[in-house]
């Protein structure tokens, strides 16, 4: 038997210790997603490794393998599958039991908030106006548990979406207000402390991934500040990719905006970063998202 795929950095992390999240689940070791492709073909699988270079994920253990056969037809060796591995794609794989677990799909419908102007114009023949249509508000009660140290040290409660982020205010810390449409399936929820006196990014600030499906009709949120995960801003010796509102800024107009205290800024790593904007951009190093105050 040959070997298929070759494993650059197999990883210690135990499944049953990864937290669930849509598509697969988050390793706290790596700081990474792991991609569920248990129950993805062949065909799916190569095609997943052509647009992106570097991958953790899932797969059973007799799918590492190829009988060696001879064939009579001789094969550029770039046709063979999945020969993209052996040209620097790596695909570290996570061994486990439940081999017949449901795969859970992304949802791809994300709500995006399209910049423009709406106009209300008098009709003819005195048919009065027309005016847009309302925008529906939910009102979330987030009903935090957990640890009575991580339920003292927040102040308010942030949403992020990709082009502006939504707060609970100081009176209120517990309930936030957000266009339906901006509630997606996957949402970033962090828990604010006392900007620190240093400025370094992610200081006292706690992130939870939420889905949308634990929210109830209602707005009742019940979350746990015990999963909430705390993650330390080194910039040394990396390329982050930075936003703001939503477009990508250079790293000299963050630190312009930053140094003129115009923005607050997160640090996201890889996993959170492909939640919040997508997986058009390769954020191994992770990226900082800022947005105007």
């Amino acid at each position: 038997m040959k070997k298929e795929f070759q494993i650059k950095e197999p990883c210690s992390a135990a499944r049953e210790n990864m937290q669930e999240i849509p598509g697969g689940s988050f390793c706290d070791l790596c700081a990474k997603k792991v991609y569920d492709l248990e129950n993805t073909t062949d065909d799916e699988i190569k095609e997943f490794l052509e647009s992106n270079t570097s991958v953790c994920g899932r797969i059973q253990p007799h799918r590492l393998y190829i009988p060696e056969e001879k064939s009579e037809v001789l094969y550029p060796f770039f046709q063979l599958p999945f020969r993209k591995i052996a040209g620097g794609i790596f695909l570290s794989i996570l061994f486990t039991s439940n081999l017949n677990a449901q795969k859970q799909k992304r949802d791809t419908l994300e709500a995006r908030e399209i910049q423009g102007m709406i106009m209300v114009a008098h009709r003819p023949n005195d048919e009065g106006f027309e005016y847009p249509e309302s925008v529906i508000t939910r009102n979330l009660n987030i009903k935090p548990s957990g640890n009575t140290g991580n339920l003292i040290e927040y102040q308010f409660i942030t949403i992020l979406t990709p082009f502006k982020r939504f707060r609970s205010s100081s009176f209120s810390k517990n309930q936030i207000n957000i266009p339906a449409e901006n509630v997606r399936m996957s949402n970033i929820f962090i828990f604010e402390g006392t900007d620190s006196q240093n400025g370094v990014l992610n200081d006292n600030k706690s992130f939870l991934l939420v889905n949308k499906r634990n929210i109830k009709e209602d707005g009742s949120l019940n979350l746990n500040l015990d999963q909430a995960k705390k993650f330390s801003f080194n910039p040394k010796n990396k390329d982050f990719i930075y936003f703001l509102d939503g477009e990508e800024i250079t790293k000299k107009e963050f630190e312009q905006y930053q140094q003129e205290n115009k923005i607050d800024s997160y640090f996201l790593p890889e996993i959170y970063a492909e939640e919040l904007l997508g997986d058009d951009y390769y954020f191994e190093n992770g990226a900082i998202v800022s947005y105007r105050k």
